[in-house]
């Protein structure tokens, strides 16, 4: 089963990363700031987690300093290629844009249901309040700190249920693992793979069908409808 989990992060952290590349190459950044931006997105939640908690469990560093060597590999490799496919095929690549934000977002739905499990797994015996947060944190916590980075409003705060379906599936991790498979050996990976679904399926959903959230004010709307009335 660790083997398993093993893979299924590591297409994890493939998919974030190269999601994470592909936005720092849209905002024009240099190839140092595609492998930082990509390192953030991947790493960033996980660094605010741990040091949420990390003086609670005994941790005294983030994982990201102790014990993802072979992660941070894998992120910066992902960058690099992401970089470099962009760099000499530029003129396809912005030509077929539309085609390659697709990708992306698949790319980042999938990154999104293992953070949000690995996050929530790490917390579980804390109980739901603090696995699920730290689950959201975790998966999340790199698109705020990309998206600051960057001046922009993070993603999380304005796109198609993005901060719903993390939470949504770090609950369902929650309740497979400590609830209905408490105990068993394939918990883990059965919560895992349930979240994944649970995300993957409300992001793509979200992205089909449109779906956001309500706000306050539309100003675009209504500059829009006074337009019309002038």
């Amino acid at each position: 089963m660790e083997h398993v989990l093993f893979v299924i992060n590591i297409i994890g952290f493939i998919s974030f990363a190269a999601a994470g590349a592909k936005i720092a190459i849209d905002k024009e950044t240099d190839l140092f700031g595609v492998v930082f931006l990509s390192l953030m997105t991947c790493f960033g939640g996980g660094i605010l987690r741990d040091m949420i908690a990390g003086h609670k469990i005994g941790r005294m560093l983030p994982l990201f300093f102790t014990d993802l060597k072979m992660e941070i590999i894998v992120c910066v490799c992902t960058a690099l290629v992401v970089f470099f496919l962009a760099y000499i095929f530029k003129e396809k690549y912005v030509k077929e844009e539309a085609a390659v934000e697709k990708i992306n977002n698949v790319l980042d739905a999938l990154g999104l249901g293992v953070f949000a499990s690995v996050g929530t797994a790490s917390y579980v015996v804390l109980g739901p309040f603090v696995a699920i947060t730290m689950g959201f944190i975790s998966s999340v916590g790199g698109s705020i700190i990309r998206d600051t980075l960057l001046r922009d409003i993070p993603f999380v705060l304005r796109k198609r249920v993005y901060a719903v379906a993390c939470i949504l599936g770090s609950a369902v991790y929650y309740l497979v693992v400590a609830v209905f498979m408490n105990g068993s050996k394939s918990a883990d990976v059965v919560g895992t793979l349930a979240c994944m679904v649970v995300i993957f399926t409300i992001r793509m959903c979200a992205t089909i069908f449109r779906w956001k959230l309500p706000k306050a004010i539309d100003f675009a709307k209504i500059k829009y409808n006074s337009q019309d009335e002038d």
